[in-house]
């Protein structure tokens, strides 16, 4: 992540001096995306796959709204505060109740403890975040 850390730090117009949680946030929604697609697979492959359909649903829909935030703030340019405070909200949603799905699954699957690992991680950094934003 150096040269995303870079990339930001040479951004002409950075909306605010948040550098350092903005790049943990997206780090950790960038992970946490592919931690939740590639569970929702793992848990396809189950032979519990149906029994595993709202952790699989849950693990795909934090998976998009992790990468769109991740996305949106990567790019430090003047936004929308409000829009993006929903966004990084909705985000700690979605991350806290696929967290919560997974961890049911949690000592069955791994993929689905460390799923849950990711989404709390993701959660906090969203949270943290929010405070940061400029208003």
């Amino acid at each position: 992540m150096d040269r995303l850390r870079q990339m930001l730090k040479s951004h002409p117009h950075p909306v605010s001096s948040a550098g350092k949680e903005a790049l943990r946030t997206i780090v950790e929604a960038t992970e946490c995306s592919l931690v939740c697609t590639t569970c929702a697979d793992a848990c396809l492959a189950q032979d519990a796959a149906a029994e595993l359909a709202d952790c699989i649903r849950l693990d795909l829909e934090c998976a998009e709204i992790c990468r769109l935030v991740a996305r949106l703030l990567a790019r430090p340019g003047r936004q929308d505060r409000d829009s993006l405070e929903r966004a990084l909200n909705a985000c700690t949603q979605a991350c806290l109740a696929c967290a919560t799905e997974c961890q049911r699954y949690a000592d069955r699957f791994e993929h689905c403890r460390i799923c849950a690992e990711a989404c709390r991680a993701c959660a906090e950094a969203c949270g943290t975040m929010v405070p940061a934003l400029v208003p």
